[in-house]
């Protein structure tokens, strides 16, 4: 074979040295990566700078030095949206026991005149309807939240899917202290809920960007293993709240209950949580656009 015919395979040193050539690290001077100055306004608990310029958490100079830092304030901001999530996505089966509890003892209480003030088996009937909103909504809003983290970025999704999860629980907040209450208007915030049910497939899917796959068990574990935890803080926390007063008139005259307080409850872990991830998650080089304009644009 002719010396001409060998055909030498191209190595890393034959390629330009000064580009990455990877959609998911960005196009950054390679030797940036390795000097550790990738993305040195995005370190720290401050103002962030909100898109990536470079991520490689397999290069592990790269995630001793910056990668690891980042990553860990994403998962930490990440945390208490996905427990708001599970939290307001659940509330509902337990709002609607106490719901039950209170018109039993007080018929005059959410009895639900536009459904023609039912009682009995019907009235438990249509009552259950509220919790059965909320789940069909979760479910299938984990359909489009599984990619949504790509289309609009990580960071935004996470941020606007708490505040919309904000506005039910505000909504309930303020509806259930009426005794005649509508339950089509209770079941609007419960489908507007089910928002918390999607957010599992964004939140789980952003954070396993940011880890290296060797700790991405980790790292989804406490993301997904402490948000659930939103389903304790509804089924231990919220009936507490729903049981005092704090000082407010009770919705029934006839028995002690304020059953609004789990809306109250949930808008007041929302909020913050929202400015939480507002403030210092990130989005990937890859995900999302160059402005929140065109950001807000892909959730069409």
């Amino acid at each position: 074979m002719a010396e001409s015919d060998i055909i030498i395979p191209e190595t890393g040193a034959d390629k330009d040295e000064n580009f990455v050539d990877d959609e998911f690290k960005g196009t950054v001077p390679a030797g940036d990566a390795e000097s550790m100055q990738s993305n040195p306004n995005s370190l720290g608990y401050g103002v962030q700078k909100i898109m990536l310029e470079y991520w490689d958490p397999e290069n592990e100079k790269y995630w001793e030095a910056e990668g690891k830092h980042i990553a860990k304030r994403n998962l930490i901001a990440s945390i208490p949206n996905l427990l708001c999530g599970f939290g307001v996505w659940l509330v509902w089966s337990v709002i609607t026991s106490k719901i039950q509890l209170a018109h039993d003892k007080d018929p005059d209480v959410y009895h639900f005149p536009d459904w023609g003030s039912p009682s009995g088996n019907d009235y438990r009937s249509i009552l259950y309807l509220i919790p059965a909103v909320a789940g069909i909504s979760g479910g299938t809003l984990r359909i489009p939240n599984s990619f949504m983290t790509q289309c609009s970025g990580g960071r935004n999704v996470v941020y606007s899917t708490t505040l919309l999860l904000a506005l039910p629980m505000l909504l309930a907040g303020i509806a259930l202290r009426d005794p005649d209450v509508d339950l089509n208007f209770l079941l609007a915030c419960s489908l507007l809920s089910g928002v918390g049910g999607g957010a599992f497939a964004s939140s789980m899917s952003n954070i396993s960007f940011f880890y290296p796959k060797r700790l991405q068990g980790y790292a989804l574990g406490m993301n997904g293993g402490l948000g659930n935890l939103g389903v304790s803080v509804s089924q231990l926390v919220a009936p507490i709240f729903m049981g005092a007063g704090f000082g407010a008139a009770s919705v029934s005259k006839v028995t002690n209950t304020w059953t609004y307080n789990a809306g109250w409850l949930w808008f007041c872990l929302c909020i913050p949580s929202a400015v939480a991830a507002f403030f210092w998650m990130n989005n990937q080089p890859s995900h999302g656009e160059a402005t929140t304009l065109l950001n807000l644009k892909n959730f069409r």
